[in-house]
């Protein structure tokens, strides 16, 4: 695929194998990721919550919790949480 901006591309529902741009925390790199990836970092099996971590860097929350909604979904939340992480998915 060539390079596309990310406002370019089309809305589309997206599979666990689905690759996802990621950066770093200080922004000096982009990887690619799965979606699958993404959620298996949400929920470790070994203590069934989200493992979040956000010492030293200020100005962030923990995450306690992850949900999965279409973008319909998290359009009609009438608020949002700083501690949720959203992986909207259509």
């Amino acid at each position: 695929m060539a390079d596309v901006k990310i406002s370019e591309l089309t809305l589309a529902a997206a599979a666990g194998d689905s690759v996802v741009p990621a950066s770093n925390a200080a922004g000096s790199a982009t990887n690619k990721v799965t979606l699958l990836s993404v959620a298996n970092l949400a929920t470790p099996a070994n203590i069934g919550a989200v493992a979040s971590d956000p010492t030293g860097i200020t100005g962030a929350d923990a995450i306690s919790n992850a949900v999965s909604l279409t973008q319909a979904e998290y359009d009609a939340l009438g608020s949002t949480s700083n501690t949720t992480l959203y992986v909207i998915t259509e």
